[in-house]
């Protein structure tokens, strides 16, 4: 074993946990360079241990690399123009045992801190209630941390105790035994956590909903897997839906309109369940103004985001020519990089299947228009210029000037239009078929408008759990034990909300919330993939969506002939690390995952 003797850098600290403004984010301050195991005993070392892997979250949470093993690769996205060595995830060409590091090492390396406090926390003299609090910390991101590996890697090493000394000698456990550990940790934690946060752990962190949430997605997990046992499937039903009909007991619940899911003012509300925080105070975390990646900078804003600013008013806009004009460096540019458009990195275009299937319906479902942004108004220059200047193109003369904050330089309707169309639109529309690895609507649910610059990394908490999900648990799992009946009503409840659009009245509104539903004989997996992606689009998510229901290799080969080139069957387990392999150096070899 490599570095499972190593502790959680932040652990490493006599640790407060306090609320900042409103936020009330998980900070620790007053690092130090080490300590004893019996620190681990005390009630100041209990709480800087688990303070340290609620921060080791960000070093995968909201990070380019993290996020692209979750979103690239799937029917949903094909590879952005500036992928660049990231492309592999896009592609599966390439992907090898160098390439999955990071996780792995930062959760054993957090799974042997919360060995180390559940063994010492005893001795810590805390009351018991207090001292259960906790515990169920301890235990809840054990099991996140395995829950991650083994949907990651299959059978990975399973250590439950605290190691003080390293070892040379390591072996995977059987996947089942995992498993066995998560949904034994997580059903502790469901008793061990208090219903709502509480002091000292502040913010979004570990409750007993998140905990029910989490044993209920292991259960509907190990459900479709080759460790699967009977009732799997009727527990995570059963599991989630008491959560749901107990949300209010833990101050939990839906949002009326879709899009309050992603309003800054709501990153802590009633829908989310689990973060990951982000801060630009560098005494609690390690954020760099203008940087474009690295570890804990949160750039999730930026990896679905096209180079708007490339388009010049030298573009026509006939379908043709516009993506061959876009970086001609002829005529004035129509927009500059600011706070409010982002930083653009183009990692993912959004495919073919995400407009023509995933949202094909936006009259009733607004969810479309929630998720992206489709119109760019010009804005001023950096040296501080009032208006930019359209120039002609094939379809209509010179259309005059474009007024700063008032136009529309750019406009992606979802939809084609005529010539005469566009020759009444003072800027330039991309439709549909223009769409490509360099032009495409931009997914605006992480946009950050607190940066300073335009260049900063977003200081958002990254949302891992939202309630919603639950609704989705619980549909998976009675559509797999076939009660399409309760598939059905979870998933309507979720496409209710999708109807919501506040500029209708009443009426119309109830109208279209009906029309939204859909009947038990609808319910299929498919359909549900395709629910999921309406839902939780970029929200990086979709390749364990679809590993998870053993989707990934059909869905890739009929939605993405980018990856299906290359995709094999083993791709739906990622590689052993490679310095794992060559760290066990004692017993039996560390055996690499079939292909790699």
């Amino acid at each position: 074993m490599k570095i499972y003797n190593k502790i959680s850098i932040i652990i490493t600290a006599v640790a407060f946990l306090s609320g900042i403004t409103s936020c009330k984010k998980l900070l620790v301050e007053k690092p130090q360079s080490s300590i004893v195991p019996s620190f681990l005993s005390t009630p100041g070392g209990l709480e800087g241990g688990i303070a340290g892997v609620y921060n080791d979250l960000r070093s995968n949470y909201g990070t380019e690399g993290f996020e692209l093993t979750q979103y690239a690769g799937t029917d949903e996205n094909f590879a952005g123009v500036s992928a660049q060595s990231n492309g592999m995830f896009s592609t599966y060409n390439g992907i090898n045992g160098g390439t999955f590091s990071g996780m792995w090492n930062t959760w054993y390396q957090d799974i042997n801190t919360l060995n180390g406090i559940l063994q010492f926390a005893p001795a810590s003299g805390l009351p018991a209630s207090t001292l259960n609090l906790y515990v169920g910390q301890a235990k809840f991101l054990r099991a996140f941390c395995y829950y991650y590996l083994v949907t990651t890697y299959g059978a990975v090493p399973l250590h439950v105790t605290f190691n003080t000394q390293a070892s040379s000698a390591d072996t995977r456990a059987p996947i089942a035994s995992v498993y066995n550990q998560i949904i034994q940790d997580f059903t502790d934690a469901t008793t061990e956590l208090p219903p709502t946060v509480t002091a000292p752990f502040l913010g979004k962190t570990a409750t007993q909903a998140t905990a029910f949430f989490m044993l209920a997605k292991t259960y509907l997990t190990r459900g479709w897997s080759s460790v699967a046992q009977a009732n799997d499937f009727t527990q995570a039903a059963t599991i989630a839906t008491t959560l749901i009909a107990n949300q209010s007991t833990y101050g939990i619940g839906l949002w009326q309109d879709y899009a309050s899911a992603f309003a800054m003012a709501n990153d802590y509300g009633k829908e989310v369940l689990l973060v990951s925080d982000h801060d630009n105070n560098t005494t609690y975390g390690e954020y760099q103004s203008g940087a474009s990646g690295g570890n804990a900078q949160n750039v999730l804003p930026n990896l679905f985001r096209w180079n708007y600013v490339t388009l010049t008013s030298a573009a026509s806009d006939n379908e043709e020519t516009i993506p061959v004009n876009l970086n001609t460096g002829g005529g004035t540019s129509m927009m500059f990089r600011d706070v409010a458009n982002g930083r653009p990195y183009s990692r993912a275009e959004p495919s073919g299947y995400t407009f023509t299937q995933a949202f094909a319906e936006r009259v009733m479902d607004t969810r479309y228009n929630k998720t992206f942004q489709t119109v760019w108004i010009a804005n001023t220059t950096p040296s501080g210029g009032s208006n930019t200047v359209i120039g002609s193109n094939s379809v209509t003369t010179p259309r005059g000037t474009l007024i700063c904050g008032k136009d529309t330089a750019i406009w992606m309707p979802g939809y084609e239009v005529t010539d005469a169309q566009r020759a009444k639109f003072k800027g330039v529309i991309i439709t549909p078929s223009q769409y490509s690895s360099v032009i495409f609507p931009t997914t605006k649910k992480f946009d950050d408008l607190t940066r300073v610059g335009p260049n900063d990394p977003s200081t958002r908490p990254r949302c891992i759990i939202r309630f919603a999900e639950a609704y989705f648990v619980a549909a998976e799992a009675y559509l797999k034990l076939g009660d399409n009946i309760n598939a059905a009503k979870y998933l309507n409840v979720i496409r209710e909300r999708a109807a919501y659009d506040p500029s209708k009245s009443p009426a119309q509104a109830a109208a279209d919330a009906t029309a939204m539903d859909i009947t038990p004989a609808q319910v299929t997996l498919d359909f549900l993939l395709d629910e999921y992606s309406r839902e939780f689009y970029n929200e990086p998510r979709r390749w364990n969506d679809l590993v998870r229901t053993g989707s990934l290799l059909r869905r890739v080969a009929m939605y993405n002939p980018q990856a299906n080139q290359y995709i094999k069957s083993f791709d739906v387990l990622r590689p052993i690390p490679q310095d794992e392999i060559n760290a066990v150096l004692s017993g039996p070899a560390m055996t690499q995952n079939t292909g790699y």
